[in-house]
């Protein structure tokens, strides 16, 4: 199976594709133990994981059908390898588009729990995720659905009744009404990724924390270059009527290409606050080997010691308060999923009361500490 063939173009997609779904197993495994550590997770989370385990099931899928060929001229095939690779074509694609579908909606549902405070904002995210949700779900079901025998679609010779009396070949995965789909998705990409943009740059906060967020949750818009790219090559898939389509390895790599870059910009904003905290770690143990040196006119040593862990916490209380100013309000923007009211009610309410606990705010620690000499003063 698979050996006398010179398949080099589906053996390069083939280990593309799995260091792909390696970085992507990488990122989403930093952004669930980001969540557990932050006490956050949450639905968004496990709908990302049902992604990517459908990913690494269609990839698996690819690692079959191209061991029966797939990559090469199936023309040049035998029938049981053209059958293979049909077979796990018919299998790959709609595990693959299941997992897109997931994952968009996992990322509007993250936005979802920042905003959803303001329910215009909550209206047109549900809207946006279900729609392009929708319309994968039926992309993928309705090729398997469409004839009795579901073996029609890589076995030529079996005999069985179509609920459309075209060709096969028109409900093969990517056919003209899943034009229609590829449209929907680059358009919640476009929306999903110029949605924080509007909203975050009227927020009351710092320019360098607004790019910073902006940044962060708008890297979707890659995604959306990647399906631009595979609408244009709905054409190369291969059916039973159809082998010579061209081979569908541009398809099929712009396809995973769209949905591991939606898994990974999906994720990446999640992981900050669990960066943050590993490089202050590694902050607070670099100032921790530093000594403070005393005289020996500084009076008793117990006192000394006090004093000195004292301006310790306050240095480090000093240094964290610096840093915080940049990244603190980025972290609890991103990970205050849950709180009552949306951040974005809270960012517009900057001016509340002391007692209502709006915006977002700043808190300064100040601590007095009193050095009092047990001996006797100059006379």
């Amino acid at each position: 199976m698979g050996s006398s063939f010179n398949n080099s173009s589906g053996l390069a997609l083939e280990r593309g594709l799995w260091a792909g779904a390696a970085v992507a197993t990488v990122i989403v495994t930093l952004r669930i133990i980001a969540k557990f550590k932050i006490h956050h997770f949450r639905l968004d989370d496990i709908l990302m994981l049902v992604a990517l385990a459908l990913t690494i099931a269609s990839t698996v899928c690819l690692t079959l059908c191209v061991n029966y060929g797939f990559g090469s001229d199936l023309t040049k095939l035998d029938r049981h390898d053209q059958e293979g690779v049909l077979k796990y074509i018919a299998i790959q694609v709609p595990l693959v588009t299941f997992s897109t579908g997931i994952a968009r909606f996992s990322f509007a549902y993250y936005l979802i729990g920042i905003l959803g405070g303001n329910k215009k904002y909550m209206i047109a995210l549900w809207a946006a995720g279900l729609l392009q949700l929708a319309c994968n779900i039926v992309s993928a079901v309705l090729p398997l659905s469409i004839c009795k025998d579901v073996r029609i679609l890589w076995d030529a010779s079996i005999k069985t009744t179509c609920g459309n009396s075209t060709d096969v070949v028109d409900f093969s995965y990517f056919s003209s009404s899943n034009r229609k789909n590829a449209a929907v998705n680059t358009t919640t990409d476009l929306f999903l990724a110029i949605f924080p943009t509007v909203i975050f740059w009227n927020l009351n906060l710092k320019t360098s924390i607004k790019i910073s967020l902006i940044g962060l949750l708008s890297l979707g818009v890659v995604a959306m270059v990647a399906s631009i790219i595979k609408t244009t090559k709905l054409d190369e898939v291969p059916s039973v009527v159809n082998l010579g389509a061209g081979g569908a390895v541009g398809l099929i790599r712009w396809g995973y290409a769209e949905n591991l870059i939606i898994i990974i910009t999906s994720s990446v904003p999640c992981i900050r606050p669990l960066l943050m905290s590993s490089v202050r770690k590694f902050s607070s143990a670099a100032r921790s080997r530093s000594y403070e040196l005393t005289g020996p006119f500084s009076g008793n040593k117990g006192t000394s010691k006090n004093a000195t862990a004292q301006s310790r916490m306050r240095e480090q209380h000093t240094s964290e308060n610096q840093h915080d100013d940049d990244c603190d309000s980025i972290e609890q923007i991103l990970k205050d999923l849950h709180k009552p009211q949306s951040v974005l009610d809270r960012g517009n309410n900057t001016g509340a009361g002391a007692g209502g606990g709006r915006g977002i705010q700043k808190q300064v620690e100040i601590s007095i500490v009193s050095n009092q000499r047990s001996g006797r003063g100059f006379e």
